[in-house]
């Protein structure tokens, strides 16, 4: 069973209505109409068979009664449809074995190959290509016999046109009754379900009641409903298809969790009279049940909604179980009981589906919120409190009578700067990554600890290796950022009056190491690593380690040069 989204969806769907459920009324009204064709066959031949003939033919009315009497029940009852079905085997073995004997003459032809070879040609391209093939093969068949047969009697020889005829109508019906088990095999009679619309993770009702609506109507039930207990949430979402749309409400959990989280599987029961027929496993075989022990199965929810006939199928997936119920149908019929099963298998992987979008756009949105947070904490934040201590500078060395131009232009040139930092980091994240192109890293570090410096009015210094250290774009930006924070922290917490930045590259890894000589992490023997860079470090697949005494600070960090973790 196929359930996909697809062109030509409403035309699908049709045919399916028109076609689906119907197996057993199609082998009902085939053996009926193989009946009477026999009966007819026996009663017209104008070489009247060896046996009692009078015999043959009561014998096929009965059958033709019987035969006519279990097409209607095939049309009324997925009850004794299927309960039957064994007995009519039978009695069809039977009847066509006496039948063919009592009609039986010297002469006959049922003695020819004819028929068993023209099955096995027939049920041959049924099961190696599709219905075309078997239809293109029952057409070449019917052609032929007819060719040959009108040939060979107009040539001279000794045909009779009433086999002949009858022999037709006989490939006849096998072969309508192989094509249509071909095409329910074949790919035009999936059932199509619509995806849903909207972002996925955020449509789970859409999905529910999308997928209610669609098996509904698939299966002409005027009412349907879902119930599904969640492994978190206490309370049972139960939604409801009916003539006013779809309604939704909640249960108390002590009404049918247990229930509903028990493992069972698909059915048809009738609540009135205690029948059920249910898959018994994965092979696809039913087991009908009667009485108490078809009445314990019955799901409570059909109880406590008063339904008297319907079909129900488990949905289990990763945060629940549930079952959908379809009742008040046309007729119902044992075909249902695996076509809705494979609707609740596929409606519980589109809420897996669904939970794993929304679990990855969590995901996802709290990267981004954490790396944010980040740059702006490396960046604004401590350019901004950086400037508070240059603005309290400002104002004593305003009060002590000296001149402020200068230090108010040097603000000025700093709060430009990081403007274009800002701007930066605004284009960076609308550009996202860009791609494998890289830069001297040198050269920008030399270029932020000279900014950084003034800023915090301290002594920077870089040492770096006389080759040029090339670095994705994307490392740069973050290199740049863990020596901004660093900087920062040993201004603000360490009170140091110089830092020092060293960068070595080696066996694949860029070496970075940033001292000071402040006064360390004091009163504590195992000092807190600062966040911020601690986690940018781990973003990147590197290794960071914090050494710290009375003499400063110092920060040894080991980046891969090669992609981002």
């Amino acid at each position: 069973m196929s359930i996909r989204a697809g062109k030509h969806q409403g035309n699908r769907l049709d045919f399916w209505k028109s076609q689906r459920r119907s197996s057993g009324r199609v082998v009902a009204t085939g053996r009926a109409v193989l009946a009477l064709a026999f009966l007819l066959a026996i009663w017209l031949d104008p070489h009247p068979a060896a046996r009692d003939s009078d015999v043959s033919l009561l014998l096929l009315s009965a059958y033709l009664a019987w035969t006519a009497g279990l097409m209607v029940i095939a049309w009324r009852s997925w009850w004794f449809d299927y309960v039957l079905a064994p007995v009519a085997q039978g009695v069809d073995i039977v009847m066509f074995v006496g039948a063919v004997f009592l009609a039986e003459s010297h002469d006959s032809e049922f003695q020819s190959p004819f028929l068993a070879f023209a099955a096995f040609l027939l049920i041959a391209a049924m099961v190696r290509w599709n219905w075309r093939a078997t239809a293109l093969t029952a057409i070449t068949l019917l052609l032929t016999n007819v060719v040959f047969g009108l040939v060979l009697h107009y040539t001279g020889y000794d045909i009779d046109l009433f086999r002949l005829s009858r022999r037709i109508l006989y490939i006849v019906l096998l072969s309508s009754m192989l094509i249509w088990l071909s095409m329910s095999r074949g790919e035009e009679r999936m059932a199509v379900m619509p995806e849903p619309q909207g972002i996925p993770g955020e449509r789970r009702d859409i999905v529910l009641d999308g997928a209610l609506a669609f098996i509904a109507s698939l299966l002409g039930a005027r009412k349907a409903v879902f119930a599904f207990a969640s492994s978190e949430e206490p309370w049972i979402e139960l939604r409801e298809f009916g003539a006013d749309g779809i309604t939704s409400r909640r249960l108390e959990p002590d009404k049918f969790a247990e229930e509903l989280l028990a493992p069972r599987r698909a059915a048809l029961f009738d609540t009135a009279r205690k029948r059920e027929l249910a898959e018994a496993d994965d092979s696809g075989l039913l087991v009908a049940k009667v009485g108490p022990d078809a009445g314990a199965a019955i799901p409570g929810l059909a109880l406590h909604l008063g339904i008297v006939d319907g079909l129900v199928v488990p949905v289990q997936c990763a945060t629940g179980s549930g079952q959908i119920i379809l009742w008040d149908a046309d007729n119902l019929t044992f075909d249902d009981i695996s076509l809705l099963s494979a609707f609740g298998d596929e409606i519980a992987h589109l809420l897996d589906r669904e939970e794993m979008a929304r679990l990855t756009r969590v995901e996802v949105e709290t990267g981004v919120r954490q790396a944010v947070a980040r740059d702006l904490h490396d960046s604004v934040a401590q350019f901004l409190a950086g400037t508070l201590f240059r603005l309290e500078a400002l104002r004593r060395w305003i009060h002590e009578g000296n001149d402020p131009d200068g230090e108010i232009n040097s603000i000025k040139n700093a709060l430009r700067r990081e403007q274009a930092q800002l701007r930066l980091l605004i284009e960076r994240l609308r550009r996202g990554q860009e791609g494998d192109r890289r830069t001297e890293i040198a050269e920008e570090l030399q270029a932020l600890l000279a900014e950084a410096g003034g800023h915090w009015s301290i002594a920077t210094e870089l040492n770096v290796p006389p080759y040029p250290l090339l670095v994705p774009v994307q490392l740069s930006y973050e290199i740049r950022q863990i020596v901004r924070e660093a900087i920062a922290n040993a201004a603000r917490h360490g009170n140091c009056r110089k830092v020092s930045v060293a960068m070595i590259h080696t066996k694949g890894q860029l070496q970075l190491s940033i001292s000071d000589d402040g006064v360390g992490f004091s009163g504590s023997s195992s000092p807190v690593r600062p966040r911020s860079i601690s986690e940018r470090v781990e973003a990147l697949g590197g290794h960071f380690e914090l050494h710290s005494d009375a003499g400063g600070a110092r920060l040894e960090i080991a980046l891969n040069t090669g992609e981002l973790a």
